[in-house]
C-alpha cells in the first residue's frame, strides 16, 4: 500500500497526471460560432446568444450587452469578422481574439466599413464560452493581408487558490498595476512605454490598422505627442492569474485641445512578477 502511494506521488510530481494544456482552438471556435450567428441570425440575436449578465460592450462607452441589445430592433446589415490573433490562459477559462471586420448593407454589396475588433471570452460553469467584452476600432480598407497567430500556453503551472478573497486580492494587484502605468504615462510616456510594453505588444487605434511591436507602438505615440491621462475603471483576471484586462477612461491632449476616449488593456504577468502590456485598444467617447 505504501509502495502504491509512493508511485502515485511520483507520477503526480513528474507531470504524468498533469492537466492537459489548453489550446486556443476553443476560443477561435467560440468566435467563429459568433460570426456564423451574426451572418445567419443577425447582429442583435448573435450578441444576445453569446452574452450573459456580465458581458460588456463599448457603444461607445462600456455598457451591459444584454441591456444594450434587448432594447433595440434588429440591426440591418451584415457584420463579418475573422480572428487572426488569439490567446488562451493556462487555466483554459479565459482568452481573447482579434482581427479585421467588415460591414456591408447586404450580402451582395461591397463593404462600406472596415476595422478591427477585439473580444475577450470567459468559460462559464457549464463549460460554454461566453463573450466577456467586445470593443473595436474603425479604419480604412486594409492594404496588407495578415498571418494567423495562435498563442497557446506552454504549461499549466499556476497557483490553485481556495478562497474568493485571494482571487479578489489578485484582481486588485492587476488594477493597481494599471494605476501605476497610468501614473507613469501621465508623467513621462517614453518611460512608461519602455518599462511596461511587451516586445510583441499591439495597439488598436481609430483610423489605423493594428500597430504591432514595441518599437512601432512607441514610434506611433512619440509622433502623436499626446499628453495621456487615463483612469482604470474595471479589472478582470484569468483563474490562472497570468492574463488580465483593465479598461477605463482616457484623455489625449495636444496643444490645449483635449479628446476623450476609452481604453482596454490586456496584461501578462511575467515570470519576474512584472506586468507587461500585450494589447491596448483605444476607442473614442463619442458621447
Amino acid at each position: 500500500m505504501k509502495l502504491f502511494s509512493l508511485i502515485i506521488a511520483l507520477l503526480t510530481t513528474t507531470g504524468i497526471f498533469a492537466q492537459k494544456i489548453p489550446t486556443v482552438d476553443q476560443v477561435i471556435d467560440a468566435e467563429n460560432n459568433f460570426v456564423e450567428l451574426a451572418r445567419d441570425k443577425g447582429i442583435k440575436k448573435a450578441f444576445l446568444a453569446v452574452s450573459d449578465e456580465n458581458t460588456i460592450v463599448f457603444r461607445p462607452g462600456p455598457v451591459s450587452a444584454e441591456e444594450f441589445y434587448k432594447g433595440k430592433d434588429e440591426i440591418p446589415g451584415l457584420l463579418s469578422w475573422k480572428p487572426m490573433y488569439a490567446r488562451i490562459s493556462k487555466s483554459g477559462d479565459w482568452g481573447y481574439t482579434t482581427g479585421p471586420y467588415t460591414f456591408q448593407q447586404n450580402a451582395e454589396s461591397e463593404p462600406v466599413g472596415y476595422g478591427d475588433y477585439f473580444s475577450v471570452w470567459k468559460k462559464a460553469k457549464n463549460g460554454n464560452w461566453k463573450l466577456a467584452l467586445d470593443i473595436g476600432i474603425p479604419h480604412k480598407k486594409p492594404v496588407e493581408s495578415r498571418e494567423l497567430m495562435l498563442d497557446n500556453p506552454l504549461n499549466t503551472d499556476y497557483p490553485r487558490l481556495k478562497k474568493k478573497a485571494s482571487y479578489d486580492q489578485r484582481d486588485d494587484m492587476a488594477f493597481s498595476n494599471d494605476q501605476l502605468f497610468s501614473t507613469v504615462l501621465k508623467a513621462n510616456g517614453k518611460v512608461a512605454r519602455k518599462e511596461f510594453l511587451a516586445e510583441n505588444t499591439r495597439l488598436l487605434f481609430p483610423g489605423y490598422e493594428p500597430i504591432i511591436g514595441k518599437a512601432a507602438v512607441t514610434q506611433f505615440w512619440d509622433a502623436k505627442k499626446y499628453r495621456i491621462i487615463s483612469e482604470p475603471l474595471k479589472v478582470d483576471r484569468a483563474v490562472s492569474g497570468e492574463l488580465a484586462f483593465t479598461y477605463g477612461k482616457e484623455s489625449l491632449s495636444l496643444n490645449g485641445k483635449q479628446q476623450q476616449y476609452y481604453y482596454l488593456r490586456i496584461w501578462e504577468l511575467q515570470p519576474s512578477f512584472k506586468w507587461a502590456l500585450l494589447v491596448e485598444v483605444v476607442t473614442p467617447d463619442k458621447g
